[in-house]
This record gives C-alpha cells, sequence and structure tokens, in this order.
C-alpha cells in the first residue's frame, strides 16, 4: 500500500479516485494540478495543491504518483506530466483491476492504468505511463511500448511491438508479428496487417446510412426473412 496523490482535478482524476477507492489498498491523500488551472482547495474531500509546490505538502519520499491524463497530442500531454512529476523525485503506483484474465504474472511499468476484463496472455511486457481502458486482447510475445493508449476491445496479436506514443482506438485490430511505429494512430475498428511508418493514420471508413428509416428497414429485413 501507498499513499498517493492523484495529478488534476478533471475526468481522469475522477476516475482513478473512484477506482483505487474501489479496488486497491492505496491510500489516496490529495490531488495536485497546475497553478493555472488550481480553482478549488478540496476534490472528493481532500486537499488540492499547486503542482509547482507539491514536495512541500506531499514529499516524494513519502508520497507516489498516479498521472491518469488522456491521450491529447498523442498521449504527449500525460507523457508530459509524469515526466515532469518524476523530475521533482516522484515514484509512481500503477493501477491494474482485479477483475481479468492474465496468464502469468504481468510484466508492467509505473504509472499504468489498466481497466477490467483484460486477455492478457504469455510474456506479453506493458511499459511506463500505458493506459488500457476495459475488454482487450494482448497477444503473447507482445510488448506495449511507453506512453500508449488502448481504448476498448483492441485485439493485439502475438508478437506484436507497438512503440511508444501509439493510439489504438475503440476495436481495432493489429495482425502477428508485426510493429507500430512510434506515434501510429489506429482508429476505431481498423485493422492494421503490415508494419506501420512512426506519426501515420489508420482509419476504417465508416459504414453508410441506408436510404430508408429505420422502422421501413425493419420491414423490409423482416419480410426477407432476415432478423
Amino acid at each position: 500500500m501507498s499513499k498517493v496523490v492523484l495529478f488534476g482535478t478533471g475526468r481522469g482524476a475522477d476516475v482513478a479516485y473512484r477506482f483505487l477507492r474501489r479496488d486497491s489498498d492505496h491510500e489516496i491523500c490529495g490531488f495536485s494540478t497546475e497553478r493555472r488551472y488550481l480553482d478549488r482547495d478540496s476534490f472528493h474531500d481532500l486537499p488540492v495543491v499547486a503542482f509547482e509546490d507539491v514536495e512541500r505538502r506531499f514529499p516524494p519520499d513519502q508520497y507516489r504518483f498516479l498521472i491518469l491524463l488522456g491521450y491529447q497530442r498523442m498521449n504527449g500531454l500525460r507523457a508530459e506530466k509524469y515526466l515532469a512529476a518524476k523530475a521533482k523525485g516522484y515514484g509512481f503506483i500503477s493501477y491494474v483491476n482485479s477483475q481479468f484474465y492474465r496468464a502469468e504474472d504481468l510484466q508492467i511499468g509505473e504509472n499504468c492504468f489498466i481497466l477490467d476484463n483484460q486477455s492478457i496472455s504469455l510474456d506479453v511486457r506493458i511499459g511506463n505511463n500505458v493506459v488500457m481502458w476495459s475488454s482487450n486482447h494482448v497477444g503473447d510475445l507482445s510488448t506495449i511500448k511507453d506512453h500508449a493508449w488502448l481504448a476498448s476491445h483492441v485485439t493485439v496479436a502475438a508478437e506484436v511491438t507497438v512503440q511508444p506514443y501509439c493510439f489504438l482506438g475503440i476495436g481495432a485490430t493489429v495482425g502477428n508479428k508485426l510493429t507500430l511505429g512510434q506515434r501510429t494512430f489506429v482508429g476505431a475498428n481498423a485493422l492494421v496487417a503490415s508494419d506501420t511508418a512512426e506519426n501515420s493514420v489508420h482509419v476504417a471508413s465508416a459504414s453508410e446510412a441506408v436510404d430508408l428509416d429505420s422502422a421501413a428497414f425493419m420491414r423490409v429485413m423482416m419480410a426477407k426473412g432476415k432478423l
């Protein structure tokens, strides 16, 4: 168990607080955000202090950080704050939800946030500052490197390397023995079947609307025996 400071007072900090309270033994002691965004003295009835002088209230030798921010700037914002806290001398916890399958002890770095219903196979490595939302699969011998974000229902096959700062959207699929270049963006439901270049974008086309209203469409499909 560690004494923990959470970064920010927005949605990420709120989500981290609620999961840690319900599913960890860590003691949440306060929040910290940059002085220019400091608009309250408390959050969840705990103190909020300016990040610029957080070590005065929460010394690094007594407290650890968890920084849960989004994927803004291809995860660059979260990486920036993680590195800033590290420069102040802080260590970090990682949160791994208790409700998911793992074939063996998970090899995971610091400041990770991994939610429920993951399926993690053998010899998988997860770096630092990685976020994995609910219900992903990572195949054996795959590596998720630092500062990546996996949304829900992502499938990463075996022997895949996801380089730092990648973003994989909801339902994305990555085939076997591939490497995603640094800062690759894979959109929702996209299939990646070959190695990707650094800073590349891979998106799937959205389905087009049928020229019927929904009730008429149901009648047509039922008449054809397809519903």
